[in-house]
């Protein structure tokens, strides 16, 4: 089998000559550019500066990596995440920055700015000394009062930029026809992550308001549904999978509850999936973070395709656990390195071991693609990366 045959294999629920490799393969299953960066040495690969796919600092994979990494899905764009466009001609979108006492390549209308005291500030967020993240600078006031927005207010732009919907077109296009590889667009429509006031504000506003907070919801469902059809119309003959985010969880479970998010999304995430297989073809990989176990069985009855990002560290998340109730009906992809599990101390062995184990575990009767949890953290040593591919290498097969 190619990329594409392993990988489509997996989304209708067949088994594949082996585990397919998605890392890097979307917005939150690469890593940080840092680790990007030790990874190219890793696999031997020319290095080059490698390009960051702004807002989570993490890097974009470029095919030589993809393929020395036994990698099997590519990213096609992200919109939503960055700024420049990741693939075709667009040199002219990039430009070289020195951070982290290293050069890497950052939009061009990106600005990082030295404060000369060892910080870093990026769009009003401030990178400490030392650190490698940007920490946002909003403050949350638990006393504020509920500010109680007004939905005839609400309008969501209907219609996705023209030159970028060409631009994937063209990309995915070229991708299908010069690559064997799985292609996948990152978070490009208006989704169901609607936060009028802030995260607090929200919450409340569900609990006081929850008729405001679902008139918002229907808003922004149909402007949802509208994008779909738009990137149907583009890409979807070349485009095997679309993701979305919401994160639900913490490491504890549901942060608002499973009774209070069964009100309040349940019946907009299954219009939205349902009106999604209606439209397009591309298989949902939705990411949501934390401990989402209690309401798996009602996101595959909503019509998830793919779970991501597998947070095995998180209450009732582990690996053989997620594998036995749902690995059946849902693809989990991810979960193979999870850094709140494997701290920076392990030795090789120790990581191959808990890397292999996972593979194995999710891989096992197929419905996974192998990825870490999230993007993998700019403090992951190099023994880690080699420990890390050199599990999948040995484990991918199914025995």
């Amino acid at each position: 089998m190619n990329s594409r045959e392993r990988v489509r294999s997996v989304l209708d629920h067949r088994l594949p000559d082996r585990v397919p490799n998605g890392l890097g393969g979307c917005e939150t299953a690469g890593m940080h550019i840092v680790v990007y960066d030790k990874l190219q040495k890793v696999l031997g690969c020319e290095c080059h500066p490698p390009r960051m796919d702004t807002f989570m600092v993490n890097a974009v994979f470029e095919e030589p990596v993809i393929r020395a990494m036994g990698g099997d899905i590519i990213l096609l764009d992200s919109p939503r995440m960055c700024k420049a466009q990741l693939r075709g001609d667009v040199d002219d979108q990039w430009k070289e920055q020195m951070l982290w006492g290293k050069r890497f390549r950052v939009p061009t209308d990106e600005i990082f700015t030295d404060n000369g005291d060892g910080t870093v500030s990026w769009r009003g967020d401030i990178c400490p000394k030392g650190g490698y993240y940007f920490d946002r600078n909003a403050p949350t006031d638990l006393t504020a009062e509920l500010v109680i927005p007004d939905p005839d207010r609400y309008a969501p732009k209907e219609q996705l930029p023209e030159a970028r919907l060409r631009n994937i077109e063209e990309q995915a296009k070229r991708l299908s026809e010069e690559s064997d590889l799985c292609i996948c667009l990152g978070e490009t429509i208006h989704d169901l992550q609607v936060s009028p006031g802030g995260m607090v504000n929200t919450m409340m506003l569900m609990l006081e308001e929850p008729q405001v907070m679902q008139a918002l919801l229907e808003k922004s469902l149909g402007v949802a549904l509208k994008h779909l059809e738009q990137l149907e119309q583009a890409v979807g003959k070349y485009v095997d999978i679309l993701s979305i985010a919401h994160d639900f969880g913490d490491n504890r479970g549901v942060m608002i509850g499973d009774d209070l998010w069964r009100r309040i999304y349940k019946p907009y995430y299954k219009k939205l999936f349902q009106g999604w297989h209606e439209i397009t073809n591309m298989k949902i990989n939705l990411h949501s973070c934390g401990s989402i176990a209690s309401i798996m069985d009602d996101l595959i009855e909503c019509g998830v395709d793919i779970i991501n990002p597998v947070q095995t560290a998180a209450a009732d998340m582990e690996a053989s656990s997620l594998k036995e109730r749902f690995g059946d009906r849902v693809i989990l992809y991810g979960g193979a390195y999870d850094a709140q599990k494997i701290p920076i101390s392990m030795t090789y062995d120790q990581v191959y071991d808990a890397v292999y184990r996972n593979v194995k575990t999710l891989g096992r009767g197929g419905n996974y693609l192998f990825a870490g949890v999230h993007n993998l953290p700019a403090e992951m040593p190099e023994h880690h990366i080699k420990a890390m591919i050199d599990a999948y290498f040995d484990a991918r097969d199914y025995l």
